[in-house]
């Protein structure tokens, strides 16, 4: 499968690796409600089990980074699909809100490594004409995979109860190990860089001394806090205040949450062609802003709320690929790619970490959901401002390339 110098069946391997993860994330959702009763669970510890898989990529992102351009990307992944495996097993088994959040923090390392090694496979696999593409379209991970979830919660959850629910996650994770280790075999598949030393100063310094990171960094911190908030707690929401079942609040989360893949491959599409990425962030947040408003707004008919959500899901998908796409872009080298993939890696996982027990702290405070509706304005006006900043980022990045290709020449 291979096509203008690009290896599309690594590439969908890649992409696969990132769906595993989003499926992790979907898992929890549509099933806090029985957790909170199972559980004895208290609606911050709730909303902690939906964010703590990010735990470790918002401590180590930047530093797992540096050591997968190391230690190589194959052995990256496959270590986080075993710890992903055996703390998702240990978390089906789990009598306790406590215990079941540190299997959470756990997994959140397999979080780590495939999500800062698979765009470096990415970017190994593809020739510089589909590369845009290829990484705006791993941009898909997390809504294609949170959807793929909550599907399955819809179908299923009845019938296995949020336990077997786990279990079959540890299914596809098995599986997935499976076919990557058959796929990228030695004589499957080469890696490009050759490990070594763990740490390089030179490289770290030309990554931490470029803005371009810092900016998709901070810009998924508030992206990730915004969307993965009113993701956990949609089929809550949806239970609360529409009187909707568990399976099919279940059911209309997962294909809202579909739109942001939707959003996402747009967004490569735009980019392939061209597009900016500073304009496709910027749209998103404008976007996210006033459809999340409008979503808890008390005078916001209850019609029109599942089409906002859609509409907050569909242009907050422009964000993902542009930020991914442009984390890859601002490396010094290719070496240094997982590094700098690991800025908006943490980013993401930073703010997924905040996000919902920051919304069910500001539910407790205010006192119910429609009192919430200001608060989806804060994060996005700040992205605005670093909309511009990427802005002027990506122009540096053009006139130094610009400059190395002058000098070549």
């Amino acid at each position: 499968m291979r096509s203008g110098g690009t290896r599309w069946d690594i590439v969908l391997l890649a992409l696969a690796s990132g769906y595993v993860i989003g499926m992790q994330v979907g898992k929890v959702p549509p099933v806090l409600p029985l957790l909170q009763a199972e559980l004895d669970l208290s609606r911050v510890l709730a909303g902690l089990i939906a964010s703590s898989f990010y735990g470790m990529g918002a401590v180590f992102g930047v530093v797992g980074g540096l050591l997968i351009d190391r230690v190589g990307v194959r052995r990256t992944i496959l270590a986080g699909s075993v710890v992903m495996f055996a703390a998702g097993f240990c978390g089906g088994l789990a009598g306790s809100g406590t215990f079941l959040l540190v299997t959470r923090l756990v997994e959140g390392f397999g979080f780590v490594a495939l999500t800062i090694a698979a765009p470096k496979l990415i970017v190994a696999a593809t020739g510089t004409d589909m590369r845009r593409f290829a990484l705006g379209a791993w941009g898909t991970y997390m809504p294609i995979g949170m959807a793929l979830s909550l599907v399955l919660a819809t179908v299923l959850l009845e019938g296995i109860g949020w336990r077997g629910l786990w279990f079959l996650n540890c299914g596809l994770i098995l599986l997935f190990f499976l076919a990557f280790v058959r796929m990228t075999a030695p004589q499957r598949w080469q890696e490009s860089s050759v490990p070594g030393s763990p740490f390089d100063s030179v490289a770290v310094r030309a990554t931490l001394t470029r803005s371009g990171p810092w900016l998709f960094g901070a810009s998924f911190v508030l992206f990730s806090i915004q969307w993965l908030a009113v993701m956990a707690w949609l089929p809550t929401f949806l239970i609360e205040t529409q009187g909707r079942s568990t399976s099919g609040s279940a059911l209309v989360t997962a294909v809202i949450v579909a739109f942001t893949a939707l959003g996402s491959i747009a967004a490569a599409l735009l980019m392939h062609r061209g597009a900016a990425r500073w304009l496709l962030i910027a749209s998103a947040y404008v976007a996210m802003g006033l459809c999340a408003a409008l979503l808890f707004a008390p005078l916001t008919s209850e019609s029109t709320k599942v089409p906002l959500a859609i509409c907050f899901a569909l242009f907050g998908g422009l964000l993902p690929a542009a930020c991914l796409e442009g984390g890859a872009a601002h490396a010094p080298g290719r070496d240094q790619i997982a590094m700098a993939s690991g800025f908006v890696a943490q980013g993401a996982a930073l703010g997924s970490v905040i996000g919902p027990p920051l919304l069910a702290v500001a539910m407790n405070a205010v006192g119910d959901w429609s009192a919430a509706w200001w608060i989806m304005l804060i994060c996005p006006g700040f992205g605005i401002c670093i909309a511009i900043a990427v802005l002027r980022a990506d122009e540096r990045l053009a006139a130094l390339q610009g400059t190395k290709t002058a000098v070549g020449g």
